[in-house]
């Protein structure tokens, strides 16, 4: 597997981007895996590898990049925690329009890889990111 992480030019900026696919085979039928609120992590980074073994080019961007926020970290379960509310309010700066563009430039970004077929493309949509996928 080859793993990378790299800034993709939006256009609101640049949203550090795990990308994850087989070394050989290519090129891969691309997916865009969209983060739940808590950022992106090493789980997600986990899930992302996972589909990448059956043979996927799969690509994880971090929706909060306009926040300039990279990862959370751990969520205390109190709903009037400081870091709960801090992962709402970023759940709540993003749209259906945004996640829309980072969307095309993400796509535009496969384009130039060896590795990614963007004439296949799926999405996942994981917890708050499932209105994203559809």
């Amino acid at each position: 597997m080859i793993d990378a992480q790299v800034d993709i030019e939006t256009k609101d900026g640049k949203t550090t981007t795990f990308i994850t696919h087989p070394e050989r085979g290519g090129p891969f039928p691309v997916i865009i895996f969209y983060m739940d609120a808590p950022a992106i992590r090493e789980e997600l980074r986990d899930m992302a590898r996972r589909l990448g073994t059956s043979g996927y080019y799969v690509m994880l961007p971090n929706l909060y990049y306009r926040s300039g926020v990279m990862e959370i970290g751990p969520i205390n379960p109190d709903p009037e925690s400081p870091e709960r509310k801090r992962m709402f309010a970023l759940m709540n700066s993003l749209s259906i329009p945004l996640i829309m563009e980072d969307t095309k430039a993400l796509l535009a970004y496969a384009e130039t890889q060896k590795a990614a077929n963007t004439r296949i493309v799926g999405t996942v949509g994981y917890c708050m990111s499932g209105r994203y996928a559809i």
